[in-house]
Formats: structure tokens, C-alpha cells, sequence
């Protein structure tokens, strides 16, 4: 009588299977989870109506990373760089967790926050004013009517 038994998978070709699987169902989840947050289209209404990320959205590739590279600069040159905003997040967690709770140090934990949000904001809108300053009567023209397209397609997707 013949031996009846199965030749065993290489470990190679079952590690490539289990790989292969792994990866498709990642892409068949990021699609999905693209599709059930509405898609490119859809954009919280944080980001829709915030004006810095309007205007922002609006410029040119080039004159964006030249905002982001002088924004970042700026951060970095007030000490404010992404370093001390997780310092500032985790002070704040230890506040939340301190038994007793003192609600006065945690509200003043998100007022400082609130400040130095405020600091990045008037930050970012004089490194606005300022690269708009530089553009020439044609740039800016260009970037006046590219707002006004985003403004016309917001007004149509409210509208819906």
C-alpha cells in the first residue's frame, strides 16, 4: 500500500500566501474606509470653513511649501516646534490623571494652548501676508481666481 500522505507547503510559499492575503485585505479596508468617509469630496467642516486652510489650498504647490518651510522655521525659531506640543499634550494628560483633580491647572493647561495656537495662527497669517505681498499683480490675480473656484464649489456642495 502507497503511502497516502500530502507532501507538505514550503514555508516560503505559505509566508507568501499569508503576505499576500494580509496586503489585500489592507487595500480592500482603505478603499472601503475611503468610500464610507464620503470620498475626495468630503472634508470635515473644520477644514472647510477654516480660512487659513482655504487660502493655503489655494496657492500654488511651490508657494505652499515655501509656507510650510518658512511656518515650520518660525515654530522652530520660538521654540514651538512639534516637540513642545507633545510636551504641552503630555503635561496635560498628567494634570487629567493627578488625583486630586485640579480643574483650575488643567483649564489653564488649555489656555496656555489656546495661546500658543493663537501665536501659530498670527504666524502663519503674516507668512501669508507676506508671500502674497511678493506675488506679482498676475500671481495674485491667479490665486484670487482659484479661491474664488473654491468658493463657488463650496457654495454648490452646501447647497446639496
Amino acid at each position: 500500500m502507497a503511502d497516502a500522505t500530502k507532501p507538505k507547503t514550503p514555508l516560503w510559499m505559505r509566508l507568501t500566501l499569508f503576505v499576500s492575503i494580509a496586503l489585500n485585505v489592507l487595500v480592500v479596508g482603505a478603499i472601503a474606509g475611503f468610500l464610507l468617509m464620503g470620498g475626495p469630496d468630503r472634508r470635515s467642516d473644520r477644514d472647510r470653513f477654516d480660512f487659513g486652510a482655504f487660502y493655503m489650498r489655494a496657492l500654488s504647490e511651490q508657494d505652499q511649501r515655501a509656507l510650510r518651510r518658512d511656518f515650520v522655521s518660525g515654530l522652530q525659531k520660538e521654540g514651538r516646534d512639534r516637540g513642545a506640543f507633545i510636551a504641552d499634550l503630555r503635561a496635560t494628560l498628567d494634570t487629567l490623571r493627578a488625583t486630586p483633580f485640579d480643574a483650575e491647572a488643567f483649564e489653564a493647561a488649555l489656555a496656555d494652548q489656546s495661546r500658543a495656537r493663537a501665536e501659530r495662527e498670527d504666524m502663519g497669517r503674516a507668512i501669508l501676508a507676506n508671500r502674497v505681498a511678493t506675488m506679482t499683480d498676475a500671481e495674485r490675480a491667479a490665486y484670487a481666481d482659484r479661491i474664488e473656484d473654491r468658493l463657488t464649489e463650496l457654495a454648490k456642495r452646501i447647497r446639496r
